[in-house]
């Protein structure tokens, strides 16, 4: 079983900023977490993560730098998932289970895509 690492955040922490190199993922498992980009000289947020929900999962299927910034609104525990991580779980999958992970991952590459256009 893999152990994943967990982190703690205060509130108004940056987790990552836009243009860092992405190297995880994250679980968000307590507070809550604005994701947000720079347009026209302003900052513009995107959307507000809660518990459950994962954040800056681009990492996982892409390497290329983050394409918004993530801040925590309120103090926040998370779960770093590195690719490798996510490799592995990949590799413990049926074929359905396979097949299904990389039609989500072309998805989310294409809305991604749409997204900065």
């Amino acid at each position: 079983m893999i152990q994943f690492e967990r982190k703690t955040y205060p509130e108004n922490a940056t987790v990552f900023r836009e243009g860092d190199i992405a190297y995880c993922a994250y679980l968000l498992k307590s507070g809550r977490v604005e994701i947000s980009t720079i347009r026209d000289g302003r900052r513009v947020s995107l959307t507000t993560v809660h518990p459950n929900q994962l954040f800056g999962e681009l990492a996982l299927i892409d390497g290329e730098p983050r394409s918004a910034s993530a801040t925590t609104l309120d103090p926040c525990e998370v779960i770093v998932v590195k690719p490798e991580d996510f490799e592995r779980h990949l590799n413990g999958l049926d074929e359905f289970m396979k097949y299904w992970v990389d039609y989500l991952t072309e998805r989310v590459r294409d809305l991604s895509k749409r997204v900065q256009d």
